[in-house]
């Protein structure tokens, strides 16, 4: 699936679809109306809280690599971080790293390539 131009609730919807589950059924699931996921499915509204994205990654099967993208596009949507990010952003012991750094690059015009080599140095710590 490609993602350049979509949006969180055709990501959805899409995902439903290929596990042919009905809206009514993953309402249901999530506790929802089918009108209001029809609403979010349709881009007419804002995504829902984080705990039914939790239950839509579940009950969809969503994998660990689409599960970033379904992050980001809630954040998008929200115009706000990515969920899945928000508490080590805000609330974790390294928050006021993570926040300085990102203001360092913000400042100093990081380029793409600033930023490649930083996620390969951790991509080497991970493999360490």
């Amino acid at each position: 699936m490609k993602t350049e131009n979509i949006k969180f609730g055709d990501f959805i919807k899409a995902k439903r679809m290929e596990k042919e589950i009905t809206l009514r059924a993953l309402a249901d699931v999530l506790k929802v109306s089918p009108a209001y996921l029809s609403d979010i499915e349709n881009n007419r509204r804002y995504p829902m809280d984080n705990s039914k994205i939790e239950i839509l990654i579940e009950e969809l099967r969503i994998s660990p690599e689409e599960q970033e993208i379904l992050y980001d596009l809630a954040g998008k949507a929200r115009n706000e971080v990515s969920p899945d990010l928000l508490e080590y952003t805000m609330d974790s012991e390294v928050s006021n790293y993570v926040r300085a750094a990102l203001r360092k690059a913000k400042k100093n015009d990081a380029t793409i390539d600033d930023w490649k080599k930083i996620i390969e140095e951790f991509d080497q710590k991970g493999k360490d």
